[in-house]
């Protein structure tokens, strides 16, 4: 029994050196690459991104950052008249490589409608950003337990199933290259809570544990999942409800100022770009120090 044990414990060694000798063989093969060559890591020339709630708000920031890196992007939103807008005006810029798409994330029918759309225009998809979800239009109640249940439900449906379907009827198209970005969107109250937006709050730490549950699950395909969980940023469908949205996390921050969406595509081009291949099942907080996660 103990000579078994110990011919286990050898041949483990041996395979640990032989996988450390590889690792060492491929980091000296990419020594001494060009600095033109690392900064292509963040370049999305041909790649497809979906952008769920992507015509307004924070969203069309995403939609905006990703075609200004090089991607082709599909602005998909519920709301036909923003979907057209911004698509006219993204398409101006980056003609041939913006889409338009109507859809409504909570119908399994119109995100594959979608997918075939993207099909059909590109034949691939690389990159989605599971942006859509409910909160601006969430009113604010003086007690926190009067929630109706039919709001309740509406919450998980788009902030929570919605990702799982997205994702679900996406995976296929991305998988044909074996390679795949998935980008959730969850927010800062996933760890802070929020007494007055119980459901929103619970929604989004759904949408963190989510998060690694799915990268564990199509990590072998080349495919990783991420989330960003921003603080309250001043984006102008929020600003609309609440002018003065962001001013009172300003002394809480380590960064004494509003956050902007701007302040996002910085960690969303990351997460989308080659750039961060070893990176999965992670959420980055982007909130200028409000809470340190």
């Amino acid at each position: 029994m103990a000579h078994d044990t110990l011919s286990e414990s050898i041949k483990t060694l041996r395979e640990s050196v032989f996988a450390r000798e590889r690792v060492v063989d491929v980091t000296q093969r990419k020594e001494g690459i060009p600095m033109s060559r690392v900064l292509d890591l963040f370049r999305l020339d041909g790649k497809a991104a979906v952008v769920t709630g992507g015509s307004k708000g924070i969203g069309m920031f995403y939609s905006q950052a990703l075609a200004e890196a090089g991607a082709h992007v599909v602005v998909a939103d519920i709301d036909p008249t923003s979907v057209l807008q911004t698509s006219e005006r993204l398409s101006k810029e980056h003609d041939g490589r913006i889409l338009g798409a109507e859809l409504d994330v909570t119908s399994r029918d119109s995100i594959r409608a979608m997918v075939h759309q993207i099909d059909q225009r590109w034949g691939r998809l690389d990159i989605l950003v599971n942006n859509a979800a409910l909160f601006t239009a969430l009113p604010r109640r003086e007690s926190p337990w009067k929630i109706p249940d039919e709001e309740f439900d509406q919450v998980m449906a788009v902030n929570v199933r919605a990702i799982y379907r997205c994702t679900v009827e996406c995976l296929p198209l991305m998988q044909r290259h074996a390679w795949g970005r998935v980008i959730n969107i969850a927010s800062g109250l996933a760890f802070k809570g929020a007494p007055g937006l119980m459901h929103y709050a619970a929604s989004k730490g759904a949408v963190v544990n989510l998060t690694r549950s799915m990268a564990q699950a199509v990590g072998h395909t080349g495919i990783t999942v991420n989330a960003i969980a921003p603080g309250g940023t001043a984006s102008p469908t929020l600003l609309a409800v609440q002018p003065n949205a962001g001013v009172g996390a300003i002394q809480r921050r380590s960064i004494k100022r509003v956050e902007v969406p701007e302040d996002l595509v910085g960690t969303l081009l990351y997460l989308a770009s080659p750039a961060s291949e070893f990176l999965t099942g992670q959420t980055i907080a982007v909130n200028g120090g409000d809470y340190l996660h």
